[in-house]
């Protein structure tokens, strides 16, 4: 099965090789990029902590009297630095995950003189925000995306200016194990009596998308993180989200994709604005005719 190159002799289990091919290439297009935002979200926690520490060392330098009595109150900032790092944290609007460990930092600083440190300069901390507001976002924007169109896919994978292909393959749609198409989708839908192709919500479908892709699926699916973030929005009862996420999620996944969303949004919507019991399950014309 899975070394097999040429056309399948026995169609039946066609289609269960393109959904695990479909399933694979998904996660061989999200690897990359999971790696590299992972290698940028490290890069983000440190310019972070490199922020912080900076507003901590100009704000003991700037505590510093200029002649008389600098050790006393180095000593004075030092066992006060509890205090210290609230007044920055409030002063600067800083988050408290940024923040050293006190107790470490407190003998750090015993080693130190606070007179020697050198003043803040605003113009470098401008250049760490623009980094993170600027940088990063347009960073992110370059890495391939399961959002990105074939084309896109290329021009962010391929060379760009040695002709070369891209290094590696992007997946374009073609029959597949010799499997021809027997059927063209017609550009306004399919009618109610073609039972293995039409779908109810195919209209709610086309509209979605963008929200959905709004929403930042990886590979094509929500996390049940933010799947749950969308349905709680909706107001309905913790029981009724549950047997609409029972509902939606049709092949038991955890994760919603397009056409789950589709239904779950549905059936929020026939509870919230219509005022319908949920049913106790999914009628077949609203089921997604790839996972029938």
């Amino acid at each position: 099965g899975s070394f097999w190159e040429e056309s399948l002799h026995n169609m039946d289990n066609s289609e269960l090789f393109e959904a695990e091919e479909k399933d694979l290439m998904r996660d061989l297009a999200i690897l990359p990029r999971q790696s590299a935002v992972r290698k940028i979200n490290e890069l983000v926690k440190r310019i972070r902590k490199v922020k912080v520490l900076a507003y901590i060392i100009g704000h003991l330098k700037a505590q510093m009297p200029s002649l008389m009595g600098k050790e006393k109150k180095q000593n004075k900032l030092i066992s006060d630095l509890p205090n210290v790092f609230r007044t920055i944290l409030k002063k600067y609007n800083l988050s408290p995950g940024d923040f050293p460990d006190i107790s470490l930092f407190q003998n750090k600083l015993k080693e130190v003189k606070f007179s020697e440190f050198s003043a803040l300069k605003q113009k470098e901390l401008e250049n760490l925000d623009y980094v993170l507001n600027a940088e990063i976002p347009k960073l992110m924007e370059a890495l391939p995306s399961e959002k990105d169109s074939p084309e896109t896919l290329k021009a962010k994978m391929g060379t760009g200016n040695q002709g070369q292909q891209p290094t590696v393959p992007v997946p374009t749609k073609a029959s597949k194990f010799g499997k021809k198409d027997e059927y063209t989708a017609n550009p306004f839908g399919f009618a109610e009596d073609d039972e293995d192709h039409y779908w109810a919500l195919q209209d709610s479908a086309d509209r979605l998308l963008s929200s959905f892709e709004a929403l930042g699926p990886e590979g094509g699916f929500l996390s049940p993180q933010i799947a749950r973030d969308v349905l709680v929005k909706t107001g309905l009862s913790k029981e009724q989200l549950r047997a609409i996420w029972n509902l939606s999620d049709i092949d038991r996944d955890g994760y919603l994709d397009h056409h789950e969303y589709v239904v779950a949004m549905f059936l929020c919507d026939a509870v919230t604005q219509k005022g319908r019991p949920l049913p106790a399950e999914l009628p077949a014309s609203c089921i997604p005719p790839d996972k029938r």
